[in-house]
């Protein structure tokens, strides 16, 4: 066999496998761990007690009252690691309904080889959407959480009945909004995380009510605008959210 001829036939099964090569990086997918699924729960509380719509609590201030309806709105989950980098892993909009079990538990992906340390997510619906036509799905006007154009969603909304309240019927009602430069109601909530499963989050509705701001049934029965009640609120129930530890 020839030098020449030699050379064409090495060469030419170089070629083949340079080109085998290709194919396996460039044409047929990258294959990758799959990620972890995680269900973030959201287990709605007065207290101690587990939250049953018209079931009745009492307040800080000595104020009994009867749940009608608890919902919130929530998105842009984020998992920070072990150095506090936050990853992005779910941007949709959810809806919390305490009438609706469904509606409690969010699944979304974990963190591929890492560990959660924290969860990030933003209370209330996304600026952009209170003011860009009709949505869908959970941000549908039908769910009862939209007011007009002007004002937009409501985020959050707790809504009862109280015999200290003077309003007709004795309502309480808080639903609360608000998205324009100096009357926001939106709120990022941050909270630690110590199980490398699921994760549980509790909302406590009394905290609406004695957090940062003291609101009394009394004084405050309704809100129903953007303004500085909606904030004191939106202040308020920021704190009602925490992860429940590994051991209880």
């Amino acid at each position: 066999m020839t030098i020449l001829s030699l050379y064409h036939r090495y060469s030419s099964h170089l070629l083949k496998q340079l080109a085998a090569i290709f194919f396996l990086t460039c044409v047929l997918p990258v294959l990758t761990v799959a990620q972890k699924k995680i269900a973030i729960l959201f287990v709605n509380k007065a207290g101690a007690e587990t939250l049953q719509p018209g079931n009745s609590y009492m307040n800080a201030w000595g104020e009994t009252f009867t749940v009608y309806k608890f919902k919130y709105y929530i998105h842009n989950i984020r998992f920070a690691d072990s150095v506090g980098q936050y990853v992005t892993v779910d941007k949709a909009h959810h809806l919390v309904d305490a009438a609706d079990a469904s509606s409690t538990v969010i699944q979304v992906n974990g963190l591929t080889g890492k560990r959660i340390t924290s969860i990030r997510f933003t209370l209330g619906v996304d600026s952009v959407l209170n003011t860009t036509g009709v949505q869908t799905g959970v941000l549908d006007p039908l769910k009862g959480m939209f007011w007009t154009w002007n004002t937009g969603y409501i985020y959050a909304k707790l809504e009862g009945k109280s015999n200290i309240s003077a309003m007709p019927g004795n309502i309480f009602s808080y639903d609360v909004g608000g998205y324009k430069t100096g009357e926001s109601a939106l709120r990022e909530i941050t909270l630690p995380v110590t199980t490398d499963g699921n994760i549980t989050i509790v909302a406590d509705i009394l905290k609406w009510f004695d957090s940062r701001n003291k609101i009394t049934i009394a004084t405050n029965a309704v809100c129903h605008e953007p303004g500085n009640l909606a904030m004191q609120l939106a202040d308020n129930y920021r704190n009602m959210f925490h992860t429940v530890p590994v051991n209880e």
